[in-house]
């Protein structure tokens, strides 16, 4: 793998991917709609495209995707639901469509803790532990992890 595709490389985790990535000696390209990103986060040595996943055109040359793209307000989410799922949700579907029409078989997704809902345990929490999210943001996220 040489390619990689970081969606959302413009904002705080992804500009932080991409440089490890560059460091590492991986060729990156970021997309970002700049919309909670800054283009002064976006490394210079990553090729940068301003738009959507769903607008991407440049998947063919990709080998694997770092999606951290996404809404993440959840008071915002609870106002306007439909915003999550068509950007958090209905996005991972294109982007996964996309990658499987230019055969490309690996993906990190970065979720959420908020897809565990209200958690009153006072053990850590895994990855196996019952998912029961409150909000649309992490509702967003769960559906997005049993799509992948």
């Amino acid at each position: 793998m040489k390619n990689i595709l970081v969606t959302g490389g413009a904002g705080y985790i992804g500009s932080h991917a991409v440089a490890e990535l560059l460091d590492s000696g991986y060729s990156v390209v970021v997309i970002d709609s700049l919309e909670n990103g800054f283009m002064q986060l976006v490394d210079k040595r990553a090729k940068f495209y301003h738009g959507n996943v769903q607008d991407a055109d440049m998947m063919d040359k990709i080998d694997a995707v770092m999606h951290f793209a996404g809404y993440i307000k959840v008071p915002e989410s609870v106002v306007e639901p439909n915003k999550y799922y068509l950007n958090n949700t209905y996005t991972v579907m294109c982007l996964l469509e996309s990658m499987k029409k230019n055969n490309i078989k690996n993906i990190v997704f970065s979720s959420t803790a908020a897809v565990y809902g209200d958690v009153k345990e006072p053990e850590p929490v895994d990855e196996n532990h019952s998912k029961d999210p409150i909000n649309p943001y992490g509702m967003s996220k769960l559906m997005s992890e049993r799509i992948i």
